[in-house]
């Protein structure tokens, strides 16, 4: 019957195309909870021409069970496959490749929202998580826009000359953007509608990777041939060094409560991590032979490392890993060929993007998989915020 329910703030949508028979006489909707027994919701049919719903009678974060029961003249009845929600307020925002697009899901991630087309695969997205606004950059067009969490692009456009990496200092609506052609790295904001670089760090040859502070006001960049550099935000002064010897930096990933940073570099498919700490200048060699890696993401509420390794391309024989500050492995899921990941402030978990699936994937702590969405045209990138 093609019946659908989606969980939203303190409510669950309910759709449904209409059947395509004679003698409809109207529908019912029936909830539970997982285990429970179906209660029908609400004491009358819905008009046999109607084809959504709402129920407002939900809590965030809880599972609850739907199907809908079609009453027909003849005294039978059809009824739908059941269909599981769990509605809440966290936002789940993914980049597609496969059909270049930036789209959100449910709460539960079991539902796409929307879907908003683009001209080219996005580089990079992420997160003012003060205002909700996600900052994305596209090479080809040499482009950087705003979108809202609701899809909509505001402010002015960027134009910089093909945009790579991008980072957003949250507490400052302040974004900072590397141009890949001109070899440095550029910020915008907060004035959403002043297209106009502000300030502009010049003196790091062939930047590839940025990250800017929110609540340690600082700058990191990554260059192509294995340095790390550190600049106060306020001034721009360079307070740090780097060398961490041959190849790219792949990633960095801030651990603001200390004020150090993880780096990751890459060497063809191979790489080193390193824990990089300004206190006294030290870069510790924390893992090695990293299989390629992709991302990293700090949990901001105990400094633990999220490491997502690809791994040969299109093989699946990936991992995803939790890791403390010493270096301590929690958990390793493998089998997989995550992407682009981001914690949830929630709860500590981590969503990654499987390009072996092609899903999203909600993985806890103990490696344990608590969510995954439907099957995404080559999801790259995931963002989660909390309102």
């Amino acid at each position: 019957m093609g019946f659908n329910a989606i969980g939203a703030d303190d409510i669950v949508e309910l759709r449904w195309p209409p059947l395509l028979v004679d003698g409809v006489l109207g529908y019912r909707v029936q909830r539970w909870i997982p285990g429970g027994i179906p209660q029908e919701l609400g004491s009358a049919d819905y008009h046999p021409d109607a084809g959504a719903a709402e129920d407002t009678s939900v809590t965030n974060d809880s599972t609850y069970v739907y199907r809908l029961v079609a009453h027909l003249e003849n005294g039978d009845s059809a009824v739908s496959v059941p269909d599981t929600v769990t509605p809440g307020v966290r936002r789940i925002f993914v980049l597609m490749a496969g059909v270049p697009s930036f789209l959100r899901l449910s709460p539960d991630a079991r539902d796409v929202l929307f879907e908003r087309a683009a001209n080219e695969s996005y580089i990079d997205m992420e997160l003012d998580r003060k205002s909700g606004l996600l900052w994305l950059s596209a090479e080809g067009s040499g482009s950087v826009i705003r979108k809202t969490p609701e899809g909509g692009t505001v402010g002015a456009v960027i134009q910089t000359a093909s945009p790579g990496d991008l980072s957003v200092s949250s507490n400052r609506g302040i974004g900072w953007v590397v141009s890949l052609t001109d070899a440095n790295v550029l910020s915008y904001g907060p004035n959403i509608d002043d297209p106009s670089p502000q300030r502009a760090i010049n003196s790091v040859a062939h930047p590839r990777v940025v990250e800017a502070g929110s609540a340690d006001l600082t700058v990191w960049i990554g260059n192509e041939e294995g340095f790390v550099y550190r600049f106060r935000a306020q001034d721009l002064v360079q307070t740090h060094e780097w060398n961490l010897g041959a190849g790219l930096i792949r990633a960095i990933a801030l651990d603001e409560a200390v004020g150090g940073a993880w780096a990751a570099t890459r060497s063809g498919n191979v790489g080193n991590l390193y824990y990089l700490n300004p206190a006294d200048s030290s870069s510790t060699l924390v893992r090695t032979n990293l299989l390629n890696a992709a991302d990293l993401a700090v949990d901001p509420m105990t400094g633990d490392l999220w490491i997502s390794e690809r791994g040969l391309p299109n093989q699946g024989i990936g991992r995803l890993s939790v890791i403390t500050r010493s270096g301590t492995l929690l958990a390793t899921v493998s089998g997989i060929e995550p992407y682009g990941i981001d914690v949830d402030p929630s709860n500590g978990s981590c969503w990654v993007t499987d390009l072996h699936s092609n899903r999203v994937l909600e993985i806890d702590r103990s490696g344990r998989t608590l969510r995954a969405s439907p099957v995404l045209e080559t999801p790259y990138a995931v963002r989660i915020s909390h309102p």
